[in-house]
């Protein structure tokens, strides 16, 4: 996919980033965005773990809180209607907030080894090219390099 972008793009019009890289230094990975787009890498930007990884410990009950917190039916109405005057926005978005992460998150159960390993026999050509293609070292990195 990288070569179809450089065939219509510059080189200098295209910044390849490693999602690694930007998950393992934000701060140096922002920097080098800002000085691709030629503004000033200064700039204070404060990082701000947005989408965690979380695995759901219950459907249901994250399908309850979406339901109450977001849904329009009779008990998501009843129940806004009464909590609306006497708490204030900020206090209901953060006691549900809480909620979800006290009763339906949990840590991500671990891969599972077959299938990361079968995901690693199919992909590694493409990370193979990639890396010769980046001049970078990713199957060392992502682990492809004991993968037949």
């Amino acid at each position: 996919q990288l070569r179809r972008y450089h065939e219509r793009f510059p080189p200098g019009r295209v910044l390849v980033l490693i999602y690694d890289d930007f998950r393992r230094d934000n701060a140096a990975t922002v920097r080098t965005v800002l000085r691709f787009l030629e503004v000033d890498e200064e700039i204070a930007i404060e990082p701000v773990e947005v989408n965690p990884t979380v695995g759901v410990r219950s459907a249901g009950i994250h399908r309850l809180l979406h339901a109450l917190s977001v849904g329009r039916g009779p008990v998501s109405q009843t129940a806004k209607a009464a909590l609306k005057p006497v708490v204030p926005r900020a206090l209901r978005r953060d006691a549900v907030r809480a909620a979800k992460h006290r009763l339906l998150y949990a840590r991500p159960q671990p891969p599972d080894e077959e299938l990361m390993s079968e995901l690693r026999r199919r992909y590694r050509p493409e990370v193979v090219a990639l890396s010769e293609y980046i001049g970078r070292d990713l199957v060392s990195e992502w682990g492809y390099a004991s993968v037949p």
